[in-house]
């Protein structure tokens, strides 16, 4: 069991999983020395839980570093599960360390609906009694919603970022993000807590007009407009 430490805090906002290289370095009660690599589990802007292949303790204060791009924080051990070799790190000043996007906790509130639909434009064809292997389709408001894209950039680097996503054709969606992103990267595209969906970057454009990137996603189900009042 972990041994925790100011759990009382609570959580202050709100957290991402994903996984980000570090090395973690600091000194221990017995006046030894560690450092060694480590990798996030999930980030908040307050800190981070992560595993690493040092141990460490409780209330100690360590040095965290990213290492694409590197950079570098203080921090305290809050809670430790040596058995695990996992440990809670607060940050000692809360900020975006990390470099993703953090939606907050209502980022649903006011956030056009993503619905699934029973039949699909091709399984309409169909009887109404017959049985379709077809995947159910996703249906998007007409004029789009907002997503989370949740990836692997270019360089390497985990990224997430949220913005508008727009159906073209029947199987993919239009949205634009800041890092470049290979051709057949794999992606998470999250509609809700509850609607999250896998994508393939099919094609990548950079747009001078908002010096952003233009990327097109592959859905293994259809993604069709929803039409007004339907």
């Amino acid at each position: 069991m972990p041994q925790l430490v100011g759990s009382e805090r609570g959580r202050r906002s709100s957290r991402v999983l994903v996984s980000l290289p570090l090395a973690v370095s600091g000194q221990k009660s017995d006046g030894s020395h560690v450092s060694g690599s480590a990798e996030t589990i999930l980030v908040n802007r307050h800190g981070a839980r992560i595993r690493s292949t040092v141990p460490l303790e409780s209330s100690m204060e360590v040095r965290v570093a990213m290492l694409a791009p590197y950079k570098w924080r203080v921090g305290q051990v809050v809670w430790a599960d040596s058995r695990e070799k996992e440990y809670g790190i607060e940050l000692h000043r809360p900020e975006n360390f990390w470099g993703i996007y953090f939606p907050p906790e209502d980022w649903e509130l006011g956030v056009p609906t993503v619905t699934v639909g029973n039949v699909g434009p091709r399984s309409a064809q169909k009887g109404l009694h017959e049985t379709s292997s077809e995947p159910q389709s996703l249906y998007v408001p007409e004029g789009g919603t907002i997503a989370i894209l949740r990836g692997i950039a270019s360089n390497g680097t985990p990224f997430q970022e949220r913005d508008l996503i727009v159906p073209v054709g029947e199987e993919h969606g239009s949205m634009l993000i800041g890092p470049m992103v290979d051709l057949g990267a794999s992606m998470n595209v999250i509609f809700s807590k509850n609607c999250v969906e896998r994508a393939t970057v099919s094609a990548v454009s950079h747009s001078r007009e908002y010096d952003r990137w233009r990327i097109w996603l592959h859905f293994s189900r259809a993604l069709l407009m929803a039409k007004a009042g339907a």
